[in-house]
């Protein structure tokens, strides 16, 4: 009797220290995942063929000198993917900019469209649109619009690192309208 008595204490305490073992799992699953929608999130939708790392630059102060930035590696394609960017929970960003690799073999970069989140709130700009946010950094690069074409310039045989700079006075109240 002693024995089935102690069993039961001993079958007890196990169940009631694992489901608070799961209890403070589950809290803390759900506080990371709260923390992951405070972030600032951007998702490029792009086709580039090759492997490849792009950067996604901002600032904080509303200028266009970028130092602080998030790296994501690619998987050449010939399709269609989605490049997520998560900027740091406590980064409120003013400015962006995107830089398109450097794998000197990457032929041109198809933008088809980027997208801005915020906690629950959204905002998706694609071709023909884009070009009234972004403008190509006319020394690396061009960018149709229309297509979504960004094109490295070549320069005594060597490709140049794409890039596309904000339209300041554009990009700042789309970022602001999506953080308030």
């Amino acid at each position: 009797m002693k024995f089935k008595i102690l069993f039961f204490v001993v079958c007890l305490t196990i169940t009631t220290i694992s489901c608070k073992n799961e209890e403070n799992n589950q809290k803390q699953q759900s506080q990371e995942i709260q923390d992951v929608s405070d972030a600032f999130i951007v998702t490029l939708d792009v086709i580039a063929k090759k492997n490849d790392d792009f950067c996604l630059l901002y600032t904080e102060d509303g200028s266009i000198n970028f130092k602080e930035g998030v790296w994501q590696s690619i998987k050449g394609s010939n399709n269609s993917q989605k490049v997520v960017f998560t900027l740091p929970d406590d980064a409120k960003p003013t400015q962006l900019r995107i830089d398109f690799g450097m794998n000197k073999e990457q032929e041109e970069i198809i933008l088809n469209s980027f997208t801005m989140e915020y906690i629950g709130k959204s905002r998706t700009i694609g071709c023909p649109e884009l070009v009234a946010f972004f403008r190509a950094d006319d020394s690396k690069c061009t960018f149709d619009h229309v297509t979504g074409i960004i094109k490295p310039e070549i320069k005594n045989g060597v490709r140049q690192n794409p890039s596309l700079y904000p339209h300041e006075s554009n990009m700042m109240p789309a970022i602001q309208k999506i953080l308030n």
